[in-house]
């Protein structure tokens, strides 16, 4: 659900061989809410990475690939969330229509692969206590 909110929230999604947007999930749920929203979707969807991690064992593993893992996907957040982060802070930038119909097919393809890697990657080994 999270990835949808994520992708679609912004009626920045572009479909070029329909011609129209698709998007913009923030004004469903009410103009006013949208900067609480473009920061509760990201935290929340960083929480639930995390605690899926950790529910594959007592502690999340710190090695190698899981801090690949994790640190790759929030790359890939902020590149989908980067206009809410720069409006945030007072500034505006204008990116291209090509960069956001890229980056919302990006965002929920690598996100889903590494959230599983993740908890993959945490995941008990045979003869672990």
């Amino acid at each position: 659900m999270l990835l949808i909110l994520l992708t679609f929230g912004d009626s920045r999604f572009h479909i070029e061989t329909i011609g129209s947007s698709i998007g913009n999930l923030d004004s469903i749920l009410g103009a006013r809410l949208w900067p609480v929203l473009d920061v509760v979707y990201p935290l929340a969807t960083i929480v639930v990475f995390l605690l899926y991690g950790w529910s594959k064992q007592e502690r999340l593993r710190i090695d190698a690939r899981t801090v690949f893992l994790f640190l790759s996907f929030l790359a890939v957040l902020t590149l989908i969330i980067i206009d809410d982060i720069t409006e945030g802070v007072g500034l505006t930038i204008h990116l291209p229509q090509v960069y956001w119909s890229l980056v919302s097919w990006v965002y929920p393809i690598y996100s889903a692969f590494a959230f599983f890697l993740f908890g993959k990657a945490n995941e008990k080994k045979l003869g672990e206590a």
